[in-house]
């Protein structure tokens, strides 16, 4: 028999990631297990996304992934993205403001969604500061959420107007 594989991000700043272990660890049940899990950290603050030498957990044999999400979604976001060949489901889209490109990861949810985040500047200008700023940001401004129709992704088009405004935002907003 043939163990799904689920994959879930926890979003946010500052993650505990022994914390974390210790919880995806007291659920790891090998003789009834439901599915495999692996949790991918995205995390908010630069500093340490930029240096951490690792971006996940290794497979951990699960019987109730609704508990593990349960007990996660307390300490930070967290979302299950949809797996497609033994990875997440996801894609790169950028846009160029002023000679700066601005590179996002665009991952699939399960419920019907897809969450951009700003992974990447290019720019010769100094591009850091807006990675830097994200964590000073509200909640909802951090990523962009967007809505799948009917299951269905939107056009790219779409998908791009919306990083580009998202970007903007993140752009003009101002930091106490």
């Amino acid at each position: 028999m043939r163990i799904e594989l689920r994959i879930g991000f926890l979003i946010g700043k500052k993650l505990d990631l022994e914390r974390i272990d210790e919880i995806l660890y007291t659920h790891e049940n090998k003789q009834a297990a439901s599915c495999n899990v692996v949790l991918d950290y995205m995390e908010m603050d630069p500093e340490i996304f930029l240096n951490r030498p690792f971006s996940s957990t290794e497979q951990v044999p699960i019987k109730d992934p609704d508990l593990l999400e349960a007990e996660l979604s307390q300490l930070y976001d967290f979302v299950w993205v949809e797996v497609l060949g033994g990875i997440e489901r996801h894609g790169h889209p950028s846009v160029t403001i002023s000679d700066t490109e601005y590179e996002g990861k665009l991952i699939h949810t399960l419920d019907k969604k897809m969450v951009i985040f700003l992974r990447d500047i290019i720019s010769e200008h100094p591009g850091i500061q807006l990675l830097e700023k994200i964590c000073h940001v509200p909640k909802p401004l951090q990523w962009l959420t967007l809505p799948k129709n009917d299951g269905k992704t939107p056009p790219p088009d779409y998908i791009l107007d919306e990083m580009e405004q998202w970007v903007r935002k993140l752009i003009a907003y101002e930091v106490d």
